[in-house]
């Protein structure tokens, strides 16, 4: 059986890790689009909240927010840490890749929570806090200069990073 060819380039590993964090951004966006539908539509919102618990829904997405703001920050984090000293430049690349599309999630996760809550009860602090999400989505995405900054690359490592046809095997 024919496997696909995998590109091992730089351009490859940017192509790759741009359409998986877009994917992230996208279903963010696709759902406000359905929610935004929705509300014209005048079928939003599904339930009203109880006065009183409507409080404990505006802590808990915000809450919600922070952590996983913070958490995505500290995986990134301790992953780059971790390998920042290493040798191996395609090793560094991957685990940026992924630190990055781990605090992704993290913030998807958050902007649904608030979406889900926009669609339960149309009370305009959950469309901030999602609109804060896909901010620091916008934010985080992975950019080739916060990469040489973050990882502390060698220059050499830097010219492979702006040479597009580099292999990385």
């Amino acid at each position: 059986m024919n496997q696909p060819k995998q590109d091992t380039t730089i351009d490859g590993y940017f192509k790759a890790g741009k359409i998986l964090f877009g994917a992230f951004i996208l279903g963010v966006i696709n759902f406000g689009i359905v929610i935004t539908v929705l509300f014209f539509m005048d079928v939003l919102p599904l339930v009203e909240f109880a006065p009183e618990l409507m409080i404990y829904f505006i802590a808990g997405s915000i809450i919600f927010f922070l952590l996983m703001t913070y958490l995505g920050s500290l995986i990134f984090n301790k992953k780059i840490a971790k390998v920042k000293s290493s040798q191996d430049f395609a090793e560094k690349l991957a685990v940026y890749r992924e630190g990055k599309l781990i605090q992704a999630v993290t913030l998807e996760a958050a902007a649904l929570l608030a979406m889900v809550f926009v669609m339960l009860n149309t009370h305009i602090i959950f469309v901030v806090i999602a609109a804060l999400c896909f901010l620091q989505m916008i934010r985080v995405f992975p950019k080739k200069a916060e990469m040489i900054k973050v990882l502390d690359l060698s220059y050499s490592e830097q010219q492979n990073l702006n040479n597009p046809e580099y292999d990385l095997r």
